[in-house]
């Protein structure tokens, strides 16, 4: 009886698991879909030769490449406007290695892929978005992704970048993949299970340190992954907006104070325009494409 009761309930289990909505694929963008390090390292050299700094060493070049670019300008640059340091920074890499930029390898076939299995494909990056969305044209690749969101700063913001992502997605669970530990902690403090690229050996141990779910080089091992048993069902996107529904009704008995109703409520005003504006933006690039 017991055994017929197991395997009634592993059908249950199994046919439940096939029914499942599928979750959302976030990627970061340097690192993940494109290859950018030596465009970074080439257009940071020329940035702080300008200035007449000589930066760049073996010490800090890790830091600096996958930091955002307001972040290194302010620190490596403080006496110069950060601004005008960045805009120099994408005039440069635009206008000179826009071709020594290419897709990772493995991940044009990867897209092409979840593009045809129907899954929702987005973008969350630290980059300007403008930039972003101008080198995915370039290699052709823009047409491959639902939703883009640049400027994903902190761990804080890269965190909302995600949920805001997975609600335009309309995704309950998601998995995003990335190259940088950062964002590890960023997408398992959004729910999602979390996949590290590994291109070099040096990047392990700072990824299972940031507690990744899947380690790979290899976008086949990622394709296999989604064909296999579904371990992302056990990660669930939960939105602001939805943990106080979880608490029940101990939510309702604590009432704020004023000024933390406002705040509170300024920062929900905040997230909602950015939803709109990302929404917005996003469609412009689907009407864009689907023109020429």
């Amino acid at each position: 009886m017991s055994n017929h009761n197991d395997a009634k309930k592993d059908k249950k289990l199994k046919k439940a698991e096939r029914n499942a909505k599928k979750p959302a694929i976030l990627f970061s963008f340097d690192g993940a879909v494109m290859d950018t390090e030596p465009a970074i390292l080439a257009t940071y050299r020329h940035v702080f030769a300008v200035h007449g700094k000589d930066i760049l060493t073996p010490d800090n070049q890790e830091e600096i490449q996958r930091a955002p670019i307001m972040d290194v300008m302010k620190k490596y640059l403080p006496e110069e406007d950060p601004r005008r340091c960045a805009a120099e920074y994408d005039s440069y890499e635009q206008n000179h290695l826009i071709d020594l930029i290419q897709p990772m390898h493995g991940v044009r076939d990867f897209l092409i892929w979840l593009k045809k299995n129907n899954y929702k494909v987005g973008i969350v990056s630290a980059r300007e978005r403008s930039s972003v969305v101008e080198l995915l044209r370039h290699t052709d690749l823009v047409t491959m992704f639902d939703v883009i969101i640049g400027s994903a700063g902190n761990l804080e913001d890269r965190a909302d970048s995600i949920l805001t992502a997975c609600k335009l997605m309309d995704a309950d669970t998601c998995i995003f993949i990335t190259d940088s530990s950062h964002n590890i902690r960023a997408a398992s403090s959004a729910g999602c299970f979390t996949i590290g690229i590994v291109s070099t050996g040096s990047r392990t141990l700072p990824m299972k340190e940031s507690g990744a779910d899947f380690l790979t080089k290899d976008f086949k091992e990622i394709k296999k992954l989604l064909e296999g048993e579904p371990l992302w069902l056990a990660y669930q996107v939960i939105q602001p907006e939805e943990k106080g529904k979880k608490k029940g009704r101990k939510a309702d008995k604590k009432e704020d104070k004023p000024a933390e109703k406002k705040e509170k409520a300024e920062k929900q005003k905040k997230k909602t325009k950015n939803v709109k504006k990302e929404k917005a933006e996003n469609k412009e690039i689907v009407e864009e494409e689907d023109e020429k």
